[in-house]
């Protein structure tokens, strides 16, 4: 028999007693809480080891702690594709100096469901320059993403036409502005309006307004590129953004749109309901710096369009 082992002091058993209890309250406490909880350490020669992962894993990620521990590469090669790289740099970025590291990503679990998760971890100083090790956990975040996104999508989506909203617009607009500086390129911006559409709600009431304007929005989306960003201004009123786009380019784009709204009556309830718009064009110009600018111009040719007749373009 070791005489060094038998050496080893035995704890009291009311000791023992007590590390059983706090053990037995831990693997209680890891099983029941929703949350991966886990050690992770960073070698010499920069690879990741998980020291400890919890029962949570099966649950969170579709894999085994045990499985995790023993190949690191099957948490990486959950990570989303379009994820990954992002998630690789703020590791490194952690590993080089920082304290405490946290990322929302997606992962792809072996069932094939995607899932949003929190990844948050903090670093623990060790002694005798052994290398830290990094407690964290890991919790599911997809249902609170998915508010997130519909919020977003309520700030800045119209919800009767499915179109961008103004903020939406002029969230794009100004980085159009920054793109058409650095790389001189030409941008066109379209008002539209309907004509007489007060007559339309008045004479087959606003539900046929409504579908008027949805048809009206269906209509300049087929005419546009994935590039164009369109939305409802306002009312019934839209605006488009064409980047890359010359004013003789812009005139066919608007002219398709103006055409195909006057050549073919929208139908709604057995009636059929003519509708016609009309179109102010201008140019981006070196000078603009904001919105404001553009939209006054385009605003101000539409202006001339209707004074004209209506059913028209006009150019600033």
């Amino acid at each position: 028999m070791n005489r060094a082992f038998d050496q080893i002091p035995t704890p009291p058993a009311a000791e023992l007693q007590m590390l059983r209890e706090k053990a037995d309250r831990y693997d209680r406490f890891t099983r029941n809480l929703p949350a991966l909880l886990y050690d992770y350490v960073i070698d010499e020669a920069g690879t990741g080891h998980c020291l400890y992962c919890s029962a949570y894993s099966q649950e969170l990620l579709g894999i085994a702690p045990e499985e995790l521990m023993a190949d690191m590469n099957r948490f990486w090669n959950l990570i989303h594709p379009d994820d990954v790289e992002f998630f690789r740099e703020q590791d490194l970025k952690a590993s080089q100096g920082a304290d405490t590291f946290f990322i929302d990503t997606r992962v792809i679990l072996p069932s094939g469901k995607e899932k949003w998760i929190r990844v948050s971890s903090t670093k623990n100083s060790m002694a005798n320059d052994e290398p830290a090790i990094w407690s964290g956990y890991m919790i599911d975040i997809s249902q609170t993403k998915q508010l997130e996104m519909m919020l977003h999508e309520q700030a800045t989506h119209d919800f009767l036409t499915g179109l961008g909203n103004r903020n939406y617009f002029k969230l794009h607009f100004q980085s159009e502005l920054q793109r058409k500086d650095r790389f001189r390129a030409d941008g066109v911006v379209l008002l539209l309006d309907l004509d007489h559409f007060k007559l339309i709600n008045d004479r087959y009431g606003h539900d046929a307004g409504d579908y008027v304007l949805k048809q009206v929005a269906n209509i300049i989306r087929a005419q546009l590129r994935n590039i164009d960003i369109v939305a409802r201004w306002g009312g019934e009123e839209f605006c488009i953004l064409l980047p890359d786009t010359t004013p003789g380019q812009a005139l066919l784009v608007a002219e398709r749109i103006r055409s195909s709204l006057a050549r073919r009556p929208l139908h709604y309830l057995n009636q059929q309901i003519r509708v016609t718009i009309s179109i102010g064009l201008t140019t981006l110009r070196l000078d603009d710096k904001h919105i404001e600018g553009a939209i006054r111009r385009a605003d101000q040719a539409l202006y001339r369009a209707k004074h004209r007749g209506r059913n028209r373009i006009s150019c600033s």
